[in-house]
Formats: structure tokens, sequence, C-alpha cells
């Protein structure tokens, strides 16, 4: 399975010459690179670990972060990075573990729990077991995801640890990743792992300031990210409404009925909550559904988890996209994507054109057979311009995308546009969903 696949490792280490030979003898040999950071060490660990076939990079300033940060800085695009600590507590020959599921697509983080696993009496102290289960039960509690550890030795998509954004310095590295992965839709899962007594004494559970220190950063970070949840660059907005008889795709009631226009909204919006969400999963966008015709908790019921449910307010549909792809920009993301939920034709590959068009363009369209749009997306720089593109729109009309591009030409944005694709919306527009299998 991990036949050419490129997997490195990083091992932050401060003075564990003691322990950084046995770590590196256990590593797998199918591990393409090792990166030590040396996180100021006054021992021979720098001397050992090189001659053992790592590369070392030195990151004087103090901090687990810090020298995991470092050791990244260097790394040549892998494709899963391990992190595992230098003090031979973790079990290296393990690491498959890990990394098959990220090869194998059923994650992009896999952390390995001490919880979960077998741990040599006294490897887990006290004070770690009760950090592990207060951190953990905040992180369900604040963002409903299952943990049961803090765990170092992990593995990650390098694409996506990059997506992260890792800033943290020192004791709150793990749970930042955990609590970004989260925020950023990146799939994560825990696999039972072995634990041991480290060699040598521990910098954090070994020392008052350390169990103080680690402590308070660990739920600090908790809190300011419950407080001010981490913002991915890119959102994808999805609009859509509860399919309901008599309230969803009127325009087709002629033809369908009633029960038989809410069937196809509904076999259409979840076919686009599919595509958004693989996109989302495999970019490691931001996806939100803003929604009408149900609350909340119908909406989640209907189309699962993974993504932000927001109500998409009152007002036309100009006002509606105007109020999402504004509040996107005012939490801190730099390109936003609208999408609507009856474009049948509609696929990843074209939601990637249309972030990857907004690296050089402040305004993408994806225009629609009738005269509309069934994408829309705007850079952050764009942002002026939001009431001008929106504001008494003819909507429903063959004159919504030629008059956008107009307004989007007074307002001085560079445009791209996508390839022309048939929204369902008239009975006429049956066929189209026919011919796509119907989902």
């Amino acid at each position: 399975m991990r036949e050419g696949a490129r997997i490195d490792v990083v091992i932050p280490a401060l003075n564990e010459e003691a322990s950084i030979e046995k770590v590196l003898d256990a590593i797998p040999e199918w591990v393409d690179d090792i990166v030590v950071g040396d996180n100021g060490s006054t021992d021979r660990t720098r001397e050992v670990a090189e001659r053992h076939g790592a590369r070392v990079v030195l990151e004087p300033r103090r901090g687990y972060g810090a020298a995991c940060l470092a050791a990244m800085g260097v790394l040549d695009k892998p494709d899963v990075v391990v992190f595992l600590d230098g003090d031979f507590s973790d079990y290296p020959e393990e690491m498959d573990a890990l990394v098959d599921p990220i090869i194998g697509g059923e994650a992009a983080l896999v952390i390995g729990s001490r919880v979960r696993g077998e741990r040599e009496p006294g490897a887990l102290t006290p004070q770690a077991r009760f950090g592990n289960w207060l951190a953990c039960g905040l992180m369900r509690l604040f963002w409903g995801q299952r943990f049961t550890d803090l765990g170092p030795f992990r593995a990650i998509a390098y694409p996506a640890l990059m997506a992260l954004g890792m800033r943290d310095r020192d004791y709150g590295w793990t749970v930042e990743m955990q609590i970004k992965a989260v925020c950023r839709g990146v799939r994560a899962m825990e696999v039972p792992v072995r634990y041991r007594k480290r060699i040598g004494r521990s910098k954090v559970s070994g020392t008052v300031r350390g169990i103080v220190g680690a402590g308070t950063k660990i739920l600090s970070t908790i809190a300011l990210s419950a407080l001010w949840p981490p913002v991915a660059r890119e959102r994808l907005v999805l609009f859509t409404r509860y399919p309901r008889a008599g309230h969803t795709k009127t325009r087709l009631i002629p033809a369908l009925g009633p029960d038989g226009a809410a069937d196809l909204h509904r076999g259409m919006a979840e076919r686009t909550a599919r595509v958004a969400r693989e996109f989302g999963q495999s970019s490691f966008a931001d996806v939100e559904v803003r929604f009408c015709g149900a609350g909340r908790r119908l909406m989640r019921g209907w189309l699962g988890s993974g993504f932000r449910y927001r109500r998409q307010g009152r007002g036309d549909l100009g006002l509606r996209m105007c109020r999402a792809i504004g509040a996107a920009f005012g939490g801190g993301t730099a390109r936003v994507v609208v999408i609507g939920a009856d474009c049948p034709e509609l696929t990843g590959d074209t939601l990637a054109r249309a972030f990857a068009a907004l690296e050089a363009n402040d305004l993408v369209l994806g225009p629609a057979v009738d005269g509309g749009y069934y994408l829309i997306g705007l850079r952050r720089g764009a942002q002026a311009a939001l009431a001008s593109l929106f504001d008494a729109m003819p909507w429903g009309s063959a004159e919504v995308f030629p008059e956008t591009l107009m307004r989007a030409e007074g307002a001085g944005l560079s445009v791209a546009t996508l390839d022309t694709l048939h929204d369902v919306d008239r009975p006429e527009d049956l066929e189209v969903w026919e011919r796509t299998g119907g989902g």
C-alpha cells in the first residue's frame, strides 16, 4: 500500500542522547526521510542522530512546536508526515498503523491513541491522563469530535498539514492540530498504539513548571479556538432549501407534481452535497450549507455532518448571497465560491478550477445554459463590489449572467468564466437530470 508514496518523519528533540539512537533504529525502512528538530540540546543528540541517518535542523528557541516547525521547513513535499517523540516512549515500528489509513484514503490525520492502546505501568502519568480527559472532553463539547488522546505519535497527509497553517511553538502543538483539523473538515481518526516509560526525564510531566505550562497552554488554545474558530482560506457555500412538497422546485410541479418536484430537489441537493463534501475533504476548504425551509437540526439530519449550517435569512437571493459572502470575508476567508443545488453536471473538478481561477482573478462565474449562473466566486480584494453585483438583479431571467458581467466590468473586476452547464429548473431541463444518471 505504501509503495510509491513518500513518507517522512519529524522528531522534535531536546537532550535525547540516551534515546534517539533507539528511536531512529526502530523506524521502518520504508520511511524516506527523517528530520530531527533539535531544540537546543546541550548533549550529543545531534551527533547521534546524524550518525543514525537523520537530518538535524537546529531550533535554539525552546518549544515543542518550534522544533516541529523547524523540521517541517526542510521537508520536500512528502505524501505523509509522521510525528513522534525522541524519548523512545512511542513504538516507531507501529508506524504502518498510522500511515496506511492515509494512503488508503480513510483519513488525512491519524492520531496514535495511548489511551486506547497498551501502556506500560507508569508510562502515562496521572496528570497526563487527566489532561487528555479534560482536553478531549472540551473538544467534544465545542466541536462534536470524539478524541481520546493528544498523543504525539501521529501521521498527517502533507497537503492537510500545510492547509492547517500550524503556528503554536510550544505545548499547544498537538491540540492545535486536532482542533484545526476538525474546524477545517480534515478527516481524522484514532488508532490504538503501545506506550512505554520514556528514557530520561519528561520536560513536561516531569516538572511542576512543565505541568502548569502545558495545562495552561492547552486549555487556552481550546478556549481561544472556541471563541475565534480557525478559518480556512477557502470557503464553499451551498445554497439550498429543505425539500417540502409544494414549496420546492415549483416550476417543475406541472410536470412532476408537488411530491415529484420535492423528490427531484432532494436528489439533486444530496448529489451536490456529496460533491461539496468530497471537495472539502480533498482540498481542506471550509464547506457551508446556507439553508431555508427547515431548522438546523432537520437540515443536519438530512445532509449529514461535515458542514457548517447557517440560515439564509431574509431578502431576495442577491441579498442572501451577499450576506453569506460578506460573512465569510468578515471571518478572514480569502476566497469564496457559492453554488446552488440544481446543477447535476457540477463536479469537484469544476470547483477546483473555480478556486484556482480566484488566485488570479477577482470574480469567477459558471454560466448556465438558461442565461443565469450555477456558480459565482469572489476573492477578498473584491468585497467592495459585493452590493453592486447582487442588488436589484433580475433573478430567474436570462439576463442574470450578462448583467453580472457588465456590472463586474463597471466595478473594474477581473473575471474568469468556467464551462457552461445546465441547471434543472423547468420541465424541459429534466432530460439533463436523466442524462446524468439521476445523481
